[in-house]
């Protein structure tokens, strides 16, 4: 089995064609080094730990490793492939984090907004919970961005959080007896935004900001967006049950689509 060369633009390309339950981004840095920047929706397992942690990767879907420079990482997928535990297409980064010239995040993504139960129910309720959060905060930065060329996008982007909010809610429903939809989301605190932010805390945030531009909006939601998605990504690849994984696959589809409306965006604020 060949371990393929990938370049930072054909690993964008890749990114935006496939599916989220069809490949898994490998991070064999540190701890530390992950903390400090990663790729959104990375699964961190340094190298140090790769060939104890093995078992973690899953057989039947491509991987792709990456590190600071490509070096490391090319020592992983070697790992992998000749562990004999992975029958799949394999790829190394080449240039690593250093030459990404995407989105990153810093820290950790937030598991205890969505305890690690593996309860399905309890994690959708939570993700309601959020997307209300994230509702609200949009209907806030829509009249904070009065004015704005960002305004529209904002606008959707706070009626988008209700049809995935519908969406989560379907879900729902289909594993247990739930109140109306309505009913649910009115009862939802609301109290945290996607990612696992506190609401009041976001909020002063933007208040506190002297400049609330159209590129600052842009990007406050866009770091919104992604860090949403890296969370649902990340749960997906934590807890076994087939139908949690499902689920947590399709939230993190969602919140790319809310990530690829703003980059498209974002030309606005220059025009």
């Amino acid at each position: 089995m060949d371990i393929r060369e990938m370049y930072p633009e054909e690993l964008r390309e890749y990114l935006s064609q496939k599916k989220e339950a069809d490949y898994l981004l490998v991070d064999v840095r540190e701890s530390g080094e992950y903390e400090s920047e990663h790729i959104p929706g990375a699964k961190l397992l340094p190298l140090s730990e790769l060939e104890g942690r093995l078992d973690e990767l899953p057989e039947d879907r491509e991987l792709v490793f990456y590190c600071h420079s490509g070096r490391r990482s090319n020592v992983g997928a070697v790992f992998a492939r000749d562990s004999g535990l992975v029958n799949t297409t394999l790829y190394n980064l080449i240039g690593g984090i250093s030459a990404w010239e995407g989105k990153t995040l810093t820290g950790f993504p937030r598991f205890e907004v969505i305890q690690e139960t593996g309860d399905l129910s309890q994690s959708l309720e939570q993700a309601i919970n959020m997307e209300k959060g994230t509702f609200l905060l949009y209907e806030i930065m829509v009249r904070l961005s009065s004015g704005l060329p960002q305004e529209k996008t904002l606008k959707k982007l706070s009626g988008m959080e209700i049809g995935h909010a519908k969406a989560i809610y379907a879900i729902l429903s289909s594993i247990k007896q739930v109140k109306p939809f309505e009913e649910l989301f009115k009862e939802s605190k609301g109290n945290l935004v996607e990612g696992g932010w506190d609401l009041e805390a976001v909020i002063g945030q933007l208040r506190e900001n002297k400049e609330n531009s159209c590129l600052f909006m842009s990007e406050f939601a866009l770091e919104l967006e992604y860090r949403a998605y890296d969370l649902y990504r990340n749960l997906a690849e934590k807890v076994p049950d087939a139908d949690y994984k499902r689920a947590m696959f399709f939230l993190s589809e969602q919140e790319k689509a809310h990530v690829r409306l703003l980059t498209r965006r974002l030309p606005d604020c220059f025009n």
